[in-house]
C-alpha cells in the first residue's frame, strides 16, 4: 500500500495502486491477528497477516501463502487498548459509515 498524504483517499482507492511482491522458497516470520465479526467498523474481520523477512528489513501485508514447514504459536488476548488521534481533523472524520462492502473488496 503506498504511503498516503492529505487529503487521504478511501482505502479501496489506495489499494488499487498497491505493489504486489511474490516470494518463493524464503524463510520468514508471519505475524498476524484475527479480528472477530463483532468489531466490524473498527477493523476488517478475519485474519490479517504480515510477512517479515529474516533481516527484518521488510514488512509486507500477506495476501496468500503456502507453508512447507514451520513452527506456530498462538496468543489469545482477551482485550486490547485503542487510542485515537487528538487532532481537530480527526474529530471531523465520519466513523459511522457502513464500509463492509468496501472492506471486502480491499481484502480480496
Amino acid at each position: 500500500m503506498p504511503k498516503q498524504e492529505l487529503p487521504y483517499r478511501k482505502l479501496a482507492n489506495g489499494v488499487a495502486n498497491q505493489t504486489v511482491f511474490e516470494f518463493e522458497n524464503v524463510s520468514c516470520t508471519l505475524v498476524g491477528f484475527r479480528t472477530s465479526d463483532y468489531v466490524t467498523g473498527i477493523n476488517v474481520p478475519g485474519y490479517h497477516l504480515h510477512f517479515i523477512n529474516e533481516k527484518r528489513s521488510t514488512d509486507e501485508h500477506v495476501l496468500e501463502f503456502e507453508l512447507e514447514n514451520g513452527t506456530t504459536a498462538l496468543d489469545s488476548t482477551p482485550s486490547f487498548f485503542m487510542e485515537f488521534p487528538k487532532s481537530y481533523s480527526f474529530t471531523k472524520v465520519e466513523l459511522g459509515q457502513d464500509l463492509k462492502i468496501e472492506m471486502e473488496t480491499v481484502e480480496k
